[in-house]
């Protein structure tokens, strides 16, 4: 097999891992509108096409043994089935954590107070961004633009921890909305381990333009 054809093979293991986290902001982006709209409709469709981003899933895996037996690659190209396994694996549980918050869109209709005490419409945009980056970085191998992705993270976390104070501090005026609080508690850890997802994304696009594992570094450290 010729080395044009693995770099044709490769060109679309990446075309489908960009249709696949396209497909993930779409559903991130639907399933927060489901929820600060109240569009049980629109949540629904959420849940239920998540299958789509699941039959992708199995494609890439296909695409990644499919290279690896006609090719046996090494080197770079070897590192870039190693990071398209991690980067598919990371957009299924993006995937799964859309479907949850659009899960939840029922159980919040009567506590639109609890929903207005959270900035959940800024935390889902440096989200999104935080996708759209780390698509750029691994569209154009972009090491520089996969370490903007790290720094965003950590303004979703600083998010994540107010709404969950501000629903705390809800909760115990309004003890009556409990349950709606639970479930917007849930929907604010989904949104956070969405960008979790695009974190790690962005640590493998600089594994595969520079060699470096950034994972874990206090770890690496003792070693």
């Amino acid at each position: 097999m010729s080395s044009h054809n693995l770099l044709k093979e490769i060109a679309t293991l990446r075309s489908l891992l960009l249709d696949m986290s396209a497909k993930v902001d779409e559903q991130l982006a639907d399933a927060l509108n489901a929820l600060l709209g109240g569009d049980e409709q629109l949540a629904d469709e959420v849940v239920t096409r998540d299958q789509s981003i699941d039959a992708l899933e199995l494609e890439v895996d296909k695409q990644c043994e499919r290279i690896l037996a006609l090719y046996q690659p090494v080197a770079v190209d070897l590192r870039m089935l190693l990071v398209a396994e991690k980067v598919n694996t990371d957009l299924e549980r993006m995937g799964d954590h859309c479907r949850n918050v659009a899960r939840h869109v029922r159980s919040i209709q009567d506590a639109s107070g609890a929903l207005a005490v959270m900035n959940l419409e800024t935390m889902g945009d440096n989200a999104r961004t935080m996708l759209h980056r780390a698509q750029d970085a691994l569209r154009q191998r972009d090491r520089l633009v996969a370490r903007q992705v790290l720094s965003l993270d950590n303004q979703v976390d600083r998010l994540h921890d107010q709404n969950f104070e501000a629903l705390v501090t809800y909760l115990k005026s309004h003890p009556e909305h409990a349950e709606a609080v639970a479930h917007l508690i849930g929907v604010n850890k989904a949104v956070e381990r969405f960008s979790d997802h695009a974190n790690n994304i962005a640590k493998a696009v600089v594994f595969l333009a520079e060699g470096t594992d950034i994972r874990h570094r206090s770890v690496q450290a003792q070693d």
